[in-house]
């Protein structure tokens, strides 16, 4: 492959390529067409709101956690969309370094270009963990690249120290932890049997290991519930995207999406579940009402509700 120069990452867009890209959502969003143009209005409230990264942080508890999971903390990035992401590969890393976490995972739709695979050592090269980092496909992942092009994608997170899950498990007995990569559902790359078969076949330790289910999308969600999970992390959704009041999300992409759950700390069938908002955009680089996110899940044994803080 020849040698590129990355693009230069910058956090600013432009107003005409802003208008471009919104004009087809507000001439089919009435609402929107009645916001003030100039000085704060919708370009700058959208700006603001498209680059305001948050940092999720929840306590989450279980009865039976091992205990070499107490006060472990798993950092969640997804959907960073890097075609059209505003955020700067520093500021995501000044946020993930400052919690320092044990581990480290993407839940899909990091690239949708050949040309974003030039992006990915600014934006993921940097970022450690103590105990791995994992990444998991999601639907723009497999959208433009070429058998031989995704093999490449794929060299690179291994290349970058990341270890891609693609229907597999990794075991980390340190922790007495199983981390469980489900391959893109949209695209109907998953199998969840065959992520769960290295666990199946392996000997069950003395105390039962904690089960991290990594997913792009929640529907896999009814083979994730009959496998079983102690934490099913996703993305997808992007939280809607933009939500305005009296109107639809304009993104859900999931069949729960659809019944109104699409971000943030569930139980469904019995298996806790988050949807993270993601960090970038699809088709509009803009975000209304839903702020960007980084989460973090830090483990205790017990038996108190989840806890949780934005920053």
């Amino acid at each position: 492959m020849p040698e590129k120069t990355p693009p230069t990452l910058t956090n600013n867009i432009s107003r005409r390529s802003f208008f471009r890209g919104i004009g087809g959502f507000v001439a089919k969003h009435w609402l929107l067409s009645t916001l003030p143009l100039g000085g704060v209005g919708i370009l700058g409230y959208a700006r603001h709101g498209t680059l305001s990264l948050k940092s999720e942080q929840w306590d989450l508890f279980y009865p039976n956690l091992p205990a070499s999971l107490e006060g472990k903390t798993i950092c969640q990035l997804s959907d960073l969309h890097l075609e059209t992401l505003w955020i700067l590969p520093e500021h995501i890393e000044q946020i993930v370094k400052a919690k320092k976490p044990d581990l480290l995972v993407i839940t899909g739709d990091i690239i949708s270009t050949q040309t974003d695979l030039d992006k990915l050592d600014s934006y993921l090269g940097g970022l450690t963990a103590t105990y791995g980092k994992f990444v998991v496909m999601g639907n723009n992942d497999y959208s433009r690249l070429s058998h031989t092009l995704f093999k490449r994608y794929l060299q690179q997170f291994q290349n970058l120290g990341w270890t891609p899950l693609l229907n597999n498990a990794s075991f980390l007995s340190s922790l007495n932890l199983w981390v469980i990569g489900i391959d893109d559902p949209a695209t109907r790359h998953d199998d969840v049997d065959q992520a769960y078969q290295n666990i199946f076949s392996s000997p069950t330790p003395p105390i039962p290991p904690f089960r991290l289910v990594l997913a792009h999308s929640t529907d896999c969600l009814d083979d994730v519930a009959k496998n079983g999970a102690e934490l099913f992390l996703t993305g997808h959704t992007h939280g809607g995207q933009i939500r305005i009041p009296g109107l639809q999300p304009y993104i859900t992409n999931t069949y729960l999406g659809d019944l109104g759950i699409y971000e943030g700390y569930h139980v469904i069938n019995g298996i806790p579940l988050y949807i993270n908002r993601g960090i970038g955009e699809s088709i509009l680089p803009l975000r209304i009402n839903v702020p960007p996110e980084i989460a973090f899940f830090t483990l205790h044994q017990g038996d108190a509700p989840p806890k949780h803080q934005e920053r």
